[in-house]
């Protein structure tokens, strides 16, 4: 894998724990 595949990915997995996380506070 790219390192660059590898960064967007943790930026998208981080980006879903903080909406998530968001949400949770909202439920």
């Amino acid at each position: 894998m790219e390192v660059e595949q590898i960064n967007s990915i943790n930026n998208q997995l981080q980006d879903l724990a903080l909406r998530s996380a968001e949400l949770r506070r909202y439920l």
